[in-house]
């Protein structure tokens, strides 16, 4: 062989040689970025549990509030349905006591005190004055000029 076809297996050997370690390079690079590929999938994997656990947690948590909130609704009902019996209750005995009553302007019976300031409000709306208002509803004038004042605040 002459010197030039050696020198020429040479640098033959010596491409192949570099190429080989490029592979050999590029395969490690390739294998680390895998690796912290699936590191990183991992630690996504993982803040995601951790961020669905947080959010069980809460729900949960809210949960037993619906729970709480609604325990305190039905209260709430009880006790709204109890304060309208007691109104009921009072406004029979108001009616009957002042009902034995004769009362001075000569009326039958006399309204309940919430169905009274009703009627008084819708008369104020329709326009009549404080003196036929008082007649309607047996309210002494002064009363009525009163509600009069505060429905104009």
């Amino acid at each position: 062989m002459t010197s030039s076809t050696v020198e020429l297996w040479l640098v033959l050997q010596m491409v192949i040689e570099v190429l080989i370690c490029i592979v050999i390079g590029y395969y490690f690079y390739r294998e680390k970025s895998n690796k912290e590929e699936i590191g990183l999938e991992k630690e996504k994997k993982k803040v995601l549990m951790d961020s669905l656990n947080r959010f069980v947690a809460k729900s949960d948590d809210l949960d037993r509030k619906h729970q709480k909130v609604l325990k305190l609704w039905e209260k709430i009902e009880r006790k709204g349905e109890e304060i309208e019996a007691y109104i009921d209750y009072y406004e029979k005995n108001l009616k009957s006591s002042l009902g034995a009553n004769n009362v001075e302007d000569g009326s039958d019976s006399v309204e309940s005190g919430v169905a009274c300031y009703e009627k008084t409000s819708r008369l104020i709306e329709n326009g009549l004055s404080a003196g036929e208002i008082a007649q309607a509803v047996g309210l002494p004038q002064g009363e009525v000029e009163l509600i009069m004042n505060l429905k104009k605040q």
